[in-house]
Protein backbone atom coordinates (compact mmCIF):
# COMPACT_ATOMS: atom_id res chain seq x y z
CA UNK A 1 0.00 0.00 0.00
CA UNK A 2 1.66 3.42 -1.02
CA UNK A 3 1.12 6.26 2.17
CA UNK A 4 1.55 3.46 4.66
CA UNK A 5 0.86 5.12 8.63
CA UNK A 6 4.56 4.24 8.93
CA UNK A 7 6.08 6.07 5.81
CA UNK A 8 3.53 9.22 6.86
CA UNK A 9 4.42 9.49 10.18
CA UNK A 10 8.27 8.97 9.43
CA UNK A 11 7.93 11.79 6.79
CA UNK A 12 5.82 14.27 8.57
CA UNK A 13 4.10 13.69 11.77
CA UNK A 14 7.68 13.82 13.56
CA UNK A 15 9.10 16.83 12.10
CA UNK A 16 5.60 18.11 12.35
CA UNK A 17 5.44 18.11 15.74
CA UNK A 18 9.38 18.37 16.67
CA UNK A 19 8.79 21.92 15.33
CA UNK A 20 5.34 22.80 16.12
CA UNK A 21 6.13 21.31 19.77
CA UNK A 22 9.56 22.28 20.06
CA UNK A 23 9.33 26.44 19.12
CA UNK A 24 7.35 27.39 22.26
CA UNK A 25 9.50 24.56 24.29
CA UNK A 26 12.67 26.70 23.22
CA UNK A 27 11.40 29.72 22.64
CA UNK A 28 11.60 30.49 26.10
CA UNK A 29 15.30 30.16 26.31
CA UNK A 30 17.87 33.21 25.87
CA UNK A 31 21.02 30.74 24.64
CA UNK A 32 22.71 30.74 21.47
CA UNK A 33 24.64 28.21 19.43
CA UNK A 34 27.18 29.34 17.23
CA UNK A 35 26.05 32.80 17.69
CA UNK A 36 22.02 32.10 16.58
CA UNK A 37 19.53 32.31 19.22
CA UNK A 38 18.55 28.47 19.99
CA UNK A 39 15.32 28.51 18.35
CA UNK A 40 16.77 29.58 14.94
CA UNK A 41 19.28 26.98 14.95
CA UNK A 42 16.33 24.38 16.00
CA UNK A 43 14.32 25.41 13.29
CA UNK A 44 17.91 25.17 11.03
CA UNK A 45 18.74 22.02 12.28
CA UNK A 46 15.20 20.79 11.23
CA UNK A 47 14.81 21.90 7.52
CA UNK A 48 17.66 18.69 6.82
CA UNK A 49 16.14 16.56 9.32
CA UNK A 50 12.96 16.80 7.74
CA UNK A 51 14.52 15.79 4.44
CA UNK A 52 16.20 13.06 5.74
CA UNK A 53 12.99 11.76 7.69
CA UNK A 54 11.64 12.06 4.27
CA UNK A 55 13.94 9.85 2.66
CA UNK A 56 14.33 7.29 5.30
CA UNK A 57 10.37 6.89 5.20
CA UNK A 58 10.52 6.33 1.16
CA UNK A 59 13.91 3.99 1.22
CA UNK A 60 12.17 1.71 4.50
CA UNK A 61 8.44 1.94 3.58
CA UNK A 62 7.69 3.09 0.12
CA UNK A 63 10.27 1.96 -2.68
CA UNK A 64 9.59 -1.57 -3.11
CA UNK A 65 5.83 -0.47 -3.84
CA UNK A 66 7.35 1.89 -6.68
CA UNK A 67 9.48 -0.52 -8.28
CA UNK A 68 7.14 -2.95 -8.91
CA UNK A 69 4.79 -0.17 -9.80
CA UNK A 70 7.61 0.75 -12.41
CA UNK A 71 8.25 -3.21 -13.24
CA UNK A 72 12.15 -2.71 -11.88
CA UNK A 73 11.91 -5.91 -9.18
CA UNK A 74 15.60 -6.09 -7.71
Amino acid sequence: MIGSKWAILIATVIPAIAILVGIPVISGYEYTVLGIPLVFFWLFCWLPLTTLCMWLSWHYFERAHYRKIEGDEK
